[in-house]
């Protein structure tokens, strides 16, 4: 659906689809973030937006408010609404994250730290 260009990297969109989950209805969007070596995304957080993050290649260490996990290939983290968090390859190669978000919003987002907001 579309390549955008990030400091990071870039976002490949997916799919974009209206579904109806649990009775809420909204927007579906699936997102494959393509991180390049030894970079990381902003550390940020979404109103209403829960994201469930699936490494699909790689390594990453993702930052929770809490807590630093490490995330291996194959292995899903659940990201719920309001929660702080920040991925970061800890790998020599890309790392390649599907992100599939729920109520799909893309301005649902704060960005608490950027290690790039100069780059924006």
């Amino acid at each position: 659906m579309g390549r955008i260009e990030k400091p990071w990297g870039y976002e490949e969109q997916i799919l974009v689809t209206q579904v109806d989950i649990g009775g809420e209805r909204g927007m579906l969007g699936i997102r494959r973030l393509v991180i390049n070596s030894d970079e990381m995304t902003s550390y940020s957080s979404h109103d209403t937006q829960a994201d469930i993050i699936y490494l699909e290649e790689g390594n990453i260490t993702l930052r929770l408010e809490d807590k630093m996990k490490e995330l291996k290939k194959g292995k899903a983290q659940i990201i719920r609404s309001r929660e702080k968090h920040q991925l970061q390859n800890i790998d020599s190669m890309v790392a390649k994250v599907l992100e599939i978000s729920f109520p799909y919003r893309p301005d649902d987002i704060e960005r608490i730290e950027d290690p790039y907001s100069e780059h924006r």
